[in-house]
């Protein structure tokens, strides 16, 4: 199992240069973060793939909304 939605979000954090840890939470619609663009968004991916041992699309991506949405893609892909 991919651990818990508030580890996930302690990575998500982690994985974009220029969030405050602790400033998110599973609820954040992360669109809407100052920080999110196109790298943001390759940095999430790549950061999935590591911690996770798995690998979502851009479209996946790009169809959640918040960070609880893309963390219940992640626990889907990994049970």
């Amino acid at each position: 199992m991919p651990g818990t939605a508030e580890e996930f979000v302690r990575n998500f954090e982690n994985a974009i240069e220029g969030i405050e840890p602790g400033s998110l939470s599973p609820d954040t619609e992360y669109a809407t973060i100052e920080q999110w663009d196109s790298l943001a968004a390759l940095s999430v991916l790549a950061m999935v793939d590591a911690e996770y041992d798995t690998e979502i699309s851009g479209n996946e991506l790009r169809k959640c909304r918040t960070l609880q949405d893309l963390f219940g893609v992640i626990q889907s892909k990994k049970q």
